[in-house]
């Protein structure tokens, strides 16, 4: 974190380039019987009874052939859902580009044991070669983990590694991820929040989170030292009193668990000594950000 100050601005722009196109939906919610957790909610995914969906891309279709149903399946594991199975949609210039995509998407399905159940491929020479990925998953218990519910005191702490590598490697740490997390969920502990460390970083993530909870954050350790950086890791804001359980789960099925920061009821992103965004430009920030908890 060289250049702390470029690294929030940067976060605080992701965060935001989202809005208009959210607001331009903002009354489809109310056309669907039993959504929960929809385009005013601004989660990682769309909620509709037991029903968890999320869609992802469109993405580079090399980089997609070795993460686009992985990191599709993030968001549906974060919230508290079991994955069950996916549809892709693929642009390739030709059938070698084919090739690559099914094979990397096929790889990811067996290695995360989610089916591939349909999809569209076409090869029009005028579009780009990219590919975007469906999950739909199942609520495990009748709770739904939102990215709004930190609340005063909570403990943060960043769940799993990295993905990074070649597509085994990569499978092999999200579904690390993804079972420690759900074993945390079948064990009943407490959970107040979860976002996947995504585009934009576990910076821009965690900004996310409190603004929605209109809360602050002092960050007493350092997760990942490029704080914009993609990691695939997921962001996890629990009780005190709940942490030594998570590690406990952690611990079994080795998968890494950092505690870096504590919420606080006093809206400011503190790091250390130094206070980077204060009280009334993080109200200023909940005011223009239109989801809330």
């Amino acid at each position: 974190m060289e250049n702390i100050e470029y690294e929030i601005n940067y976060a605080i722009e992701h965060m935001m380039e989202n809005n208009y196109p959210r607001k331009e939906f903002w009354g489809m919610d109310s056309k669907v019987p039993g959504l929960s957790c929809g385009i005013r909610a601004g989660d990682d995914g769309v909620v509709i009874g037991k029903s968890v969906y999320n869609m992802e891309g469109p993405y580079p279709l090399i980089l997609g052939s070795k993460t686009a149903l992985i990191h599709t399946t993030c968001d549906i594991v974060a919230m508290g859902a079991k994955p069950l199975y996916a549809m892709d949609a693929i642009q390739a210039a030709n059938e070698e580009e084919i090739e690559i995509a099914i094979d990397g998407l096929k790889k990811q399905s067996i290695g995360l044991n989610i089916p591939i159940i349909g999809g569209n491929t076409q090869t029009i020479e005028s579009l780009k070669s990219c590919m975007s990925v469906v999950v739909f998953g199942e609520l495990i218990s009748d709770k739904i983990i939102r990215d709004s519910g930190s609340k005063d005191n909570d403990v943060m702490l960043m769940l799993g590694h990295p993905v990074e590598g070649d597509i085994g490697e990569r499978v092999q740490k999200a579904k690390n991820k993804f079972d420690t997390f759900l074993d945390v969920l079948k064990n009943d502990i407490e959970v107040h929040a979860c976002k996947d460390a995504s585009r934009g970083g576990w910076l821009c993530n965690i900004l996310e989170m409190l603004l929605k909870a209109q809360n602050g954050v002092e960050i007493t350790g350092l997760p990942y030292p490029r704080a914009t950086r993609y990691l695939g890791t997921y962001l996890v804001s629990v009780p005190e009193d709940e942490v030594s359980n998570i590690l406990e789960i952690a611990v079994k099925h080795r998968c890494p668990l950092t505690p870096f920061g504590r919420v606080t009821s006093e809206k400011v992103l503190k790091i250390g000594n130094n206070e980077y965004i204060d009280n009334e430009k993080m109200n200023e920030l909940i005011k223009n950000f239109p989801y809330k908890s």
